[in-house]
């Protein structure tokens, strides 16, 4: 919005300058270079609120500079003027509103309603000031014109900025929404591991300590708490097909119903670690979303396809569904979640297909670029 105002000054500038030099006779001769830049100059800064470090102070400054600067502008006008002229247009009066327009970006419009009558009403008092012979009830009525006319367009200006400042504070709401729900997923992949394996071995030696599956039990359980604990794989490092496809099946929590099918033809290709692990906890995400919303006696499957160019990763059910359009805040995980995973890779795609009553389908993949 603050550009477009910018762009506002530009044109009018355009407009009204040769006017104003047009005007120069009636006032002091250093009057017109000085009015340009104090009247046009803390409009066209506006401009530059996208290459500033702080746009937010910076949009503030100027925009409540805007009508400071054409109040003053008025005022040395009359102060200044060592003549009048037939002619009843000021250039003043053709865009003094704008200011208010570039106030209403910071402002509510009880603030900047009487902003608009001070604008127009320094104005008019150059435009009398101006005139000979003077016609006040004419300025008068011009003047009230601009503020009516104005302030549609400022009452406009605060209905974007409200809307806008409402959009912003909710994406940052939904941000830290995910942001949770992310923290919370890698807490459930701990709590799985730990009551599936660690303590399920503590459980089988405690009461069978001569079993030899105990022993198979103990050393996968440390094994996945060092894969745990280990360092992020390198960007670089690549993994074999079948252990992309045991990696996706080791996510999928083994208390949810879930059948798992593989189709590999990929050829013994290689695939980055990175993207592996995505797909992984991605398709993990979808299962636990299934398994809490899909409804008691829904029934589930896990179809992991890999081939030389994408692999996909689909998680169906036929469950209750949902209207994908109207994602609730508690299907973030699916909604948000899952695809952030994925649109962080370059060639990473996150789908979900639902409607109520048809259940759901969640794709992750992964092409080559």
């Amino acid at each position: 919005m603050s550009t477009f105002i910018g762009v506002g000054y530009i044109v009018y500038a355009l407009i009204t300058v040769p006017m104003m030099v047009a005007q120069a006779a009636t006032v002091a001769s250093w009057y017109p270079p000085v009015g340009v830049a104090l009247v046009f100059g803390p409009g066209l800064m506006l401009l530059g609120a996208r290459v500033v470090d702080e746009p937010v102070r910076w949009i503030t400054g100027w925009a409540l500079a805007c009508p400071v600067c054409v109040v003053l502008g008025a005022a040395l006008w009359g102060a200044l003027r060592v003549g009048t002229s037939p002619d009843p247009a000021i250039w003043m009066l053709d865009f003094a509103g704008l200011a208010a327009v570039a106030a209403a970006l910071v402002s509510s419009i009880p603030k900047t309603l009487p902003v608009i009558v001070l604008v127009k009403s320094a104005a008019a008092y150059v435009a009398v000031a101006h005139q000979d012979p003077r016609d006040v009830p004419e300025m008068a009525r011009e003047a009230l014109f601009g503020i009516l006319f104005t302030s549609l367009f400022v009452c406009a200006a605060v209905m974007v900025v409200r809307t806008g400042t409402d959009l912003d504070r909710s994406r940052s709401a939904a941000a830290a929404v995910v942001e949770a729900h992310l923290r919370n997923a890698e807490l459930a992949r701990f709590d799985g591991l730990i009551h599936d394996h660690v303590i399920s071995t503590l459980v089988a030696a405690g009461s069978n300590p001569g079993d030899p599956r105990v022993a198979d039990l103990a050393a996968s359980a440390l094994s996945r708490l060092d894969a745990l604990a280990g360092d992020p794989a390198p960007e670089d490092e690549q993994v074999t097909d079948r252990e992309l496809v045991a990696r996706v099946r080791a996510v999928i929590d083994p208390g949810i119903d879930t059948v798992v099918t593989a189709v590999d033809d990929s050829s013994g290709l290689l695939f980055p670690a990175v993207v592996v692990r995505a797909l992984a906890e991605a398709a993990g995400e979808a299962v636990r979303n299934s398994a809490t919303h899909a409804g008691p006696g829904a029934e589930r499957a896990v179809l992991i396809t890999v081939g030389a160019e994408r692999v996909a990763v689909a998680v169906v059910d036929d469950g209750i569904g949902f209207d994908p359009d109207a994602v609730a805040v508690d299907r973030l995980g699916l909604a948000l979640s899952v695809r952030r995973r994925m649109n962080v890779l370059a060639g990473g795609r996150a789908d979900v297909q639902s409607a109520p009553g048809a259940g759901t389908v969640v794709e992750v993949s992964w092409s080559r670029p």
